[in-house]
């Protein structure tokens, strides 16, 4: 059992689910989760991060896609309360141009049509080809779509846009920083984030083999194993 807080935050349009897998392997004693599906603001995602820290307690930081973007800037603006930040498919490098031009895009259809989540050209973007079949991967991701709506994802979206390079800050850092990646993720590149690894301090990579985005729902034992020894590191 391991018993310091550790605070899990979801990616865009998640909620609880997206760690449900993870979560029935991991013993631990003060597991909390940041709800950031009921945010419309970054400020209102800060806020829920800091709700879940009391007193003057340290907290491990686990963040998701979106959710490590919250939790680094969390973290770095509140490091006397960070035991460890660990990042599963985000890049701390921000959002390059393309990718900015591709939200903007991706804001207008949104608003000006419907939103179809369990859509195949939608679930491919995030699910390996090996799970696009898999109900508690593809058909999860589609459940959490058409529950969180796509007034979420617009919010997600345009609270989280643009995103800043946290790279140098979180070399800074007085806490340690971990990456977990997956090898066939279509959003956060394998190789970029084995390139970021490298350029932070003390920071350890943990590869997920055949898995792409939703790893977590993918391989939950690979994340598992890579939390596992991340959490003992820090005793």
């Amino acid at each position: 059992m391991f018993n310091e807080p550790v605070l899990f935050l979801p990616g865009t349009l998640c909620d609880e689910r997206i760690w449900l897998p993870v979560w029935k392997q991991l013993s631990l004693a003060k597991r909390r989760y940041v709800p950031l599906q009921w945010a419309t603001s970054l400020d209102d995602m800060l806020a829920l991060t800091g709700d879940r820290q009391v007193d003057d307690e340290k907290v491990h930081l686990v963040g998701f896609s979106m959710g490590g973007y919250i939790a680094s800037k969390w973290a770095l603006e509140n490091p006397r309360y960070v035991a460890s930040l660990t990042l599963i498919g985000y890049n701390p490098q921000g959002l390059g141009i393309e990718e900015l031009k591709r939200r903007k895009q991706l804001l207008a259809v949104l608003k000006n049509g419907p939103f179809k989540p369990s859509s195949p050209n939608y679930i491919k973007n995030f699910v390996h080809p090996d799970a696009l079949g898999r109900e508690d991967v593809a058909g999860t991701v589609a459940d959490m779509g058409d529950d969180l709506g796509k007034g979420t994802l617009i919010a997600h979206t345009e609270s989280t846009t643009p995103r800043e390079d946290l790279v140098a800050p979180l070399r800074k850092a007085p806490f340690r920083t971990n990456i977990i990646a997956a090898r066939n993720d279509l959003i956060a590149s394998f190789e970029v984030l084995t390139a970021v690894a490298a350029q932070l301090n003390d920071c350890t990579l943990y590869p997920v083999e055949e898995a792409a985005h939703m790893m977590l729902l993918e391989k939950p034992d690979d994340i598992v194993s890579a939390l596992q020894q991340i959490l003992s590191k820090s005793v």
